[in-house]
């Protein structure tokens, strides 16, 4: 079998493009975000994740081997799509039965309207606490352009994230996601 170390040195001579790039970029994002998961569920506390990305590919990527890493722990994922019907996160979290063993994944709120996101925005930052006293693992999944507003719009619920994961933009990027 064929160590870590050889086969990462054999794919970057074979192939010098972005993907390789990014691959370890994920690997890095997604291992980062699965201590913090790890340690919430060892210590019995909340954890508020932020995960950044450029484009929906990437997130989906991401988001599927964090899913089958969550798993590999033996403990759920739940989604939480962010919609007109559903503006309330927090809320949506709180109704899972057996939320001590579930990681929830949020996702959507750039596909809402202004109106809607600032509803959004605004129930996470005035139930920010209810993440914290009911020890939910929540992972908000964000655009650039997402994790931007959140500072502005929910200030108090970006102070009490944990981390911010920010996966590797293409190399032409010049702007920053988060700040």
């Amino acid at each position: 079998m064929e160590s870590v170390d050889m086969a990462e040195k054999r794919a970057s001579k074979t192939s010098r493009t972005n993907t390789a790039f990014y691959s370890k970029a994920l690997k890095a994002g997604i291992a980062s975000l699965m201590d913090e998961i790890r340690l919430a569920f060892q210590w019995s506390r909340p954890s508020i994740l932020v995960a950044v990305h450029k484009g929906s590919a990437g997130q989906e990527k991401a988001r599927a081997q964090l899913r089958k890493e969550i798993q590999a722990i033996n403990k759920k994922v739940r989604n939480i799509e962010v919609n007109r019907n559903n503006l309330n996160v927090i809320q949506s979290a709180l109704k899972s039965p057996d939320h001590a063993n579930i990681v929830f994944f949020v996702s959507g709120i750039g596909r809402n309207n202004e109106n809607d996101r600032r509803s959004i925005y605004r129930a996470l930052n005035f139930q920010r606490e209810i993440l914290v006293d009911n020890r939910i693992i929540l992972v908000l999944w964000l655009s650039a352009a997402e994790a931007g507003e959140i500072p502005h719009l929910a200030p108090d619920f970006w102070a009490f994230r944990h981390r911010v994961v920010e996966f590797a933009p293409e190399h032409n990027m010049t702007k920053k996601a988060a700040p």
